[in-house]
């Protein structure tokens, strides 16, 4: 009887034992970007793999250097500044695709039924158009009159953000204006206006659009959504070609094609050719020519550090987010799967990963 109480007081202490083991197994902490967060921050409560703090560019790479983040969120490519920053080489791992959306405040009209071309959206953060009923406004909502005299307020991040970086690199693409009088792509670009409100935190600014009538930002579309501003969102236009007819009597005619970011608009950016994927597995998809591609959509990336040994909870991390199990769940979360020639060489990548 004892040695039977013995057997059953040692196996219970063994199931303990694994139990902690389990309990205490290391998970991969990440940090950085606020535009893949919501996926970041499902995929590691889901998978209890990792952790992710929402933190500007600097400290997250900081994190990275250091080694308190054993992986960084960021959606776009490093600056050499940025490099150094992040302490060494990094390899790249795009996770997700993720629509950046425009959203307005104009009392009296929904944000949703507004269209603004690429070109127009330039302009108003390059403050050349400062009034919401510029003709240049006006021509693109002939179905919807615009108030007599309202000055734009622009709600922008006041430090630094990937958000800023990717949202200028589109402004500069598609407004010879923008690029003017702003630059090009930047983290903290020097936005022009009547009037600006700058908020402390990049999250901030849906609630900045909220509270200020005239007020125009940009935000994750994902957070848009979170945050109750799916009515606030404008269709942003670019120009597609239509073909007419067939054969000798064959017309192809340009045209404007407003879209707001959804889904399905996100995910037919990621309609290119394999061969435009860089050797690091970056690419720049703003203003993307690609039918149907909503024009502001980016990719995310999960960043490590090349230099280092991968450590196994961080290979598991990106196991993960590059499984079907995670890229399934992005629709409802805002962001869209990866296609499968990129997803195929993060693969392969962290395969050959030491």
């Amino acid at each position: 009887m004892r040695m039977m109480v013995r057997s059953i007081l040692l196996a219970v202490a063994a199931m303990g034992a694994v139990a902690s083991a389990a309990t205490a197994a290391p998970i991969a902490d990440g940090a950085g970007a606020e535009l893949p967060a919501p996926a970041y921050k499902a995929w590691c409560t889901a998978s209890h793999l990792c952790t992710y703090a929402v933190r500007d560019s600097g400290a997250g790479l900081l994190d990275l250097k250091t080694g308190t983040a054993d992986w960084v969120g960021v959606d776009e490519p490093l600056s050499a500044n940025q490099q150094r920053e992040a302490g060494g080489p990094v390899a790249y791992y795009p996770t997700m695709l993720e629509g950046i959306a425009v959203a307005v405040h104009i009392p009296g009209l929904d944000g949703h039924d507004i269209n603004l071309r690429g070109t127009t959206i330039g302009e108003i953060f390059a403050g050349v158009i400062t009034n919401w009923n510029d003709s240049r406004i006006r021509a693109t909502n002939k179905r919807h009159p615009m108030p007599r005299s309202m000055r734009i307020t622009l709600c922008v991040p006041k430090h630094p953000s990937g958000t800023s970086w990717d949202f200028s690199d589109y402004l500069a693409k598609v407004s010879g204006l923008y690029r003017t009088q702003v630059g090009g792509a930047s983290m903290l670009p020097h936005w022009k206006g009547a009037r600006i409100i700058r908020t402390e935190h990049v999250t901030e600014v849906g609630e900045c659009v909220e509270s200020h009538p005239g007020a125009i930002t940009f935000l994750p579309f994902s957070d848009a959504m979170t945050e109750g501003l799916s009515h606030d969102i404008i269709a942003v236009g670019k120009r597609e070609q239509v073909t007419y007819g067939r054969g000798a009597h064959r017309t192809v005619v340009a045209h404007d094609v407003f879209m707001h970011p959804t889904q399905e608009d996100i995910k037919a950016a990621g309609h290119f050719a394999a061969t435009r994927i860089s050797g690091d597995l970056t690419i720049d998809l703003t203003n993307s020519r690609a039918k149907g591609a909503y024009p502001i959509t980016v990719v995310a990336y999960a960043i490590v550090r090349k230099d280092k040994p991968m450590t196994t909870a961080t290979r598991n991390t990106l196991r993960y987010f590059l499984g079907a199990t995670a890229q399934g769940r992005l629709p409802g979360l805002g962001s869209a799967p990866l296609p499968t020639s990129l997803l195929s060489k993060a693969r392969a990548q962290l395969n050959a990963a030491r």
